[in-house]
């Protein structure tokens, strides 16, 4: 009897496989999430964390806690004119001529915006609205595609281009500071 079970145990159908409900788009969708958020990182990065501090007994500092923007960020493509509501990130420049910085929305993708004019005051978890158009950073064209050269907006050019280079970022043509604390 042993034997005869052992048997029909063995001449059971195996289940079908799983297949994974995973489309094309998802794992597009979730390597953007992973970019945006080495993005993030780097921006964090380049604003400059507070160094450690070599004593021991010294309080932790917290960074504010704020809600997220709600609104995603937009996929912008080379040569769209587009308008968007953000909140400040990161400040990269600000000098009389002009200034840089990052904005992010709601998906923390955070998107260079340099600006021929300067904006002030501007600091960062401010809400802009930003129009102008969405531009590739390139060395050899910044300044015709942002109107001002590297070398007068920021102060370690070759820091930015490491960043930046190949990547979209909003030529702004206008930057308005909006009194409202909440991105739509």
């Amino acid at each position: 009897m042993l034997l005869a079970s052992a048997g029909l145990v063995g001449c059971g159908q195996d289940p079908d496989p799983l297949q994974p409900e995973v489309t094309a788009e998802d794992l597009e969708d979730v390597r953007d999430e992973i970019s945006a958020l080495e993005r993030r990182v780097e921006v964090l990065e380049a604003d400059g964390a507070a160094a450690p501090t070599t004593d021991p007994g010294a309080p932790a500092t917290e960074a504010p806690q704020t809600s997220p923007p709600a609104e995603a960020t937009p996929q912008f493509t080379e040569g769209e004119d587009v308008s968007v509501r953000a909140e400040v990130v990161g400040l990269i420049a600000t000098t009389d001529i002009g200034t840089a910085f990052r904005v992010s929305t709601g998906s923390g993708r955070a998107v260079a915006v340099v600006s021929a004019t300067p904006v002030q005051p501007l600091g960062v978890q401010d809400v802009v609205r930003v129009s102008g158009t969405a531009t590739s950073v390139d060395r050899e064209t910044f300044e015709r595609d942002f109107g001002i050269a590297p070398t007068v907006i920021f102060d370690d050019p070759e820091a930015f281009f490491a960043g930046e280079a190949g990547q979209i970022a909003i030529a702004a043509d206008q930057v308005e500071l909006l009194e409202e604390a909440v991105v739509d």
